[in-house]
């Protein structure tokens, strides 16, 4: 019986994120009008943000997910639950992304559109050297402000500045397409099916970046690992949450988006199979050292949080660039 021990590297995708990245000025909120004003204060949201940053804190502390939803919503809680999972595994031996408590600079945007969304450029967190988009939401005047994604900046990635009025930082549907080169709905689809394809954007024009390009290298060096034994093949698809998107003062648009990846390994040569470890191993059995023998088809499901500037219908430059992204997160596996 053949048998070929490989690490997944796709499936335990990290970003090779070690450059600074640019820090850019965001404009302070104006102040606020009677018929029109941000959703908050700056002074209001910091310690909002506070308050958020310590019941993370202390859900983190105990791997409760109940206590994560109160503060935590959309892919951020969908993330850190399923951190939560390997970390009840691995113990020690797996860290969670550290989180910054930190704003250097925050927009806010208006009070009269939900979902509501402030946006903060965050100093780098502990054993970090890379500033975080931060992004926090209110879905309804009666829930709670949550936070919703965190995405490293990306080394050498400029992060536009966010154009706040006096009723606060204007933010974009996700089908509006009116003022930008494509909707943000759009713009996810297009990465999605870039990322699925290595060559159809849907008519849009992408920057190269180091989240699409670490998840295609991982796909092949998985391939050629077991090649002759088995088949790997990713399928993306965008995420259930957002795009959520905010104007910037080039007349673009930040755009903060989910997109969903599942590798499959399928064994196609009688008689092989493809041993599995590390957090697919863990996942996968429930135990630190867990080892997983792939005889048929085997499915790992992620989750990564991407963050674009999308330019403005006009600009003489239609590029869009990925500024931001958070590491791919293992969300369960399905052997045989």
């Amino acid at each position: 019986m053949r048998k070929f021990g490989v690490v997944i590297a796709a499936l335990a995708a990290t970003l090779a994120l070690s450059a600074c990245s640019g820090e850019e000025a965001v404009p302070a909120p104006s102040a606020a009008t009677e018929t029109a004003r941000p959703a908050l204060s700056t002074e209001r949201f910091s310690d909002l943000q506070s308050e958020i940053f310590e019941s993370v804190s202390s859900a983190d502390s105990e791997l409760d997910k109940d206590a994560l939803s109160k503060r935590a919503m959309g892919p951020f809680l969908k993330q850190r639950t399923a951190e939560y999972k390997l970390k009840s595994i691995l113990a020690d031996s797996y860290g969670m992304d550290n989180l910054s408590t930190s704003a250097s600079q925050t927009a806010i945007s208006t009070s009269s559109v939900f979902p509501r969304i402030a946006v903060s450029i965050m100093d780098a967190p502990q054993g970090s050297n890379l500033q975080t988009i931060d992004v926090f939401a209110q879905s309804t005047a009666r829930n709670n402000w949550g936070l919703w994604g965190v995405m490293s900046i990306l080394p050498g990635a400029t992060v536009p500045g966010l154009a706040v009025g006096n009723a606060g930082a204007a933010t974009v549907a996700a089908d509006d397409s009116d003022s930008l080169v494509a909707s943000p709905g759009d713009v996810l689809a297009a990465y999605v099916a870039l990322n699925q394809t290595r060559s159809d954007s849907k008519g849009l024009t992408f920057a190269d970046d180091s989240l699409r390009q670490t998840l295609a290298d991982g796909q092949d060096a998985n391939a050629k690992a077991v090649e002759g034994a088995a088949d790997v093949t990713m399928q993306f698809a965008a995420g259930s949450d957002g795009p959520l998107s905010v104007v910037t003062e080039d007349g673009g648009a930040l755009v903060m988006a989910q997109m969903n990846f599942v590798t499959t390994i399928k064994v196609t040569e009688d008689g092989a199979t493809v041993k599995l470890q590390s957090t697919i191993g863990a996942l996968g059995t429930g135990k630190a050292d867990g080892e997983i023998e792939v005889s048929g088809t085997m499915t790992a499901s992620y989750t990564v949080l991407v963050a674009f500037h999308v330019p403005a219908a006009d600009a003489d430059d239609s590029t869009i660039s990925v500024v931001g992204a958070s590491d791919p997160v293992l969300l369960s596996v399905k052997n045989g």
